[in-house]
């Protein structure tokens, strides 16, 4: 399982096929979505580090909350 410090599991999930956390972040609400099939994945910090700066620095300055859907697609892409 995740443990991660600047991540937090939310209680409530929409989708029973995915996983939701925040971004524990100070200026915006960014949520991960991510696939149940890729939490395994993502225990590694340096993965996860680089995939979230990356997001970040495409994110629009103006947007203040977000959710990023983290799929097998889009992991593939990252990494």
């Amino acid at each position: 399982m995740l443990k991660k410090s600047f991540l937090r599991k939310c209680l409530t999930q929409p989708d029973p096929q995915k996983t939701l956390f925040q971004v524990l972040s100070r200026r915006e609400e960014i949520f991960l979505n991510v696939d149940n099939k890729l939490v395994a994945k993502l225990d590694d910090d340096r993965k996860l580090h680089k995939m979230l700066k990356t997001l970040l620095r495409m994110k629009p300055k103006n947007n203040r909350r977000e959710i990023i859907n983290i799929d097998q697609h889009n992991y593939r892409i990252f990494f």
